[in-house]
């Protein structure tokens, strides 16, 4: 056994796993093994496991629930962190504070339990708060910023809470993505609902969701909608048949792209464009990363070759 496990067992204790498969973990059920792994279930934990890290200088990343990432076929060699912190502490004036580790969906729930409303378009997102906060989710017209007040991190070995402003939200952005502060929970405002008619909301958008979906395994939207603006209005004047709805928005969706050019269902390997929805990759069977990563490859060359955009991918690489 190496100096670094030895140190790092000595400091964590055998909750600490070595070469832990990290498909299990992923919505894509893809992905190789993490040279350590770690379940963090309260903050607590989730501080301590990377203070020490940082003190042994080993690489670390934090997973969530496992949506919106491909896992390298490699894997990751470091410290994979799965946050299972699960904390919601509801306050005065229709305030809820959610561990980062919290699920969107069991927080949406306990806060119509509440009369509270404010949330119910992330209803199916299978993301956590801290992964929701970090690509600023959204969906149905709503996204995680609209209602967020604050965000606790973690940053140089101190704890400190940042307001919305300094977290530089933008469509599917966030500064998380771009630092390496930790999100450790998240502050909300909401407003006081009807619980009938949030549960009647909830219903008609799972629905809609189940309707157009995929049913195989998947990490979720793979590329980001197309923003129009100055820099790409001409390329879009150019696109037939493009729906006013979409110009009137200033937003493409990038499934409408891809279908335009009848790449539903193109494969390689065991990973396929949906036949349900054309941003979404499956895996129908045993792809690995290298096949989902191929595909990506081939979708953006054929959406700049024969339309002149660029994709951009929203889901997130871990280990290449």
């Amino acid at each position: 056994m190496s100096k670094q496990i030895e140190q790092f067992q000595e400091l964590l204790g055998k909750d600490v796993k070595l070469d832990e498969p990290l498909a299990k973990y992923t919505t894509f059920k893809i992905g190789g093994q993490a040279k350590y792994f770690f379940i963090a279930q309260s903050n607590e934990d989730l501080v301590r496991v990377i203070t020490f890290a940082k003190k042994l200088k080993i690489p670390f990343y934090i997973l969530g629930n496992g949506s919106n990432v491909l896992v390298s076929d490699q894997g990751f060699n470091g410290l994979m962190i799965l946050n299972k912190a699960s904390d919601i502490i509801f306050g005065k004036d229709n305030k809820v504070v959610a561990d980062a580790g919290v699920m969107l969906v069991d927080l949406i729930n306990k806060i119509i339990d509440q009369g509270l409303t404010g949330l119910e378009w992330g209803i199916g997102i299978p993301g956590t708060i801290g992964g929701c906060v970090r690509g600023n989710a959204g969906a149905y017209g709503g996204q995680i910023s609209d209602n967020l007040i604050g965000v606790e991190i973690m940053k140089g070995g101190k704890q400190f809470v940042l307001k919305n402003e300094q977290c530089k939200f933008g469509y599917r952005e966030s500064a998380f993505k771009h630092n390496n502060d930790l999100i450790i929970s998240a502050e909300f405002q909401l407003q006081k609902g009807d619980k009938k008619q949030s549960l009647a909301k909830i219903k008609d958008i799972l629905k809609t969701r189940n309707e157009k979906l995929p049913e195989f395994p998947s990490a979720g939207s793979v590329f980001k909608n197309v923003m129009i603006n100055s820099e790409n209005e001409d390329i879009v004047k150019k696109l037939i048949n493009l729906p006013a709805e979409y110009q009137e928005r200033k937003k493409i969706p990038a499934a409408w792209l891809i279908e335009s050019l009848d790449l539903k269902g193109y494969k390689i390997g065991g990973a396929q464009i949906s036949d349900k929805h054309a941003n979404f990759i499956v895996n129908i069977g045993k792809a690995t990363a290298n096949d989902v990563l191929q595909l990506i490859s081939y979708i953006k060359m054929k959406v700049r070759d024969k339309l002149g955009v660029q994709l951009l991918e929203e889901i997130e690489y871990v280990g290449f």
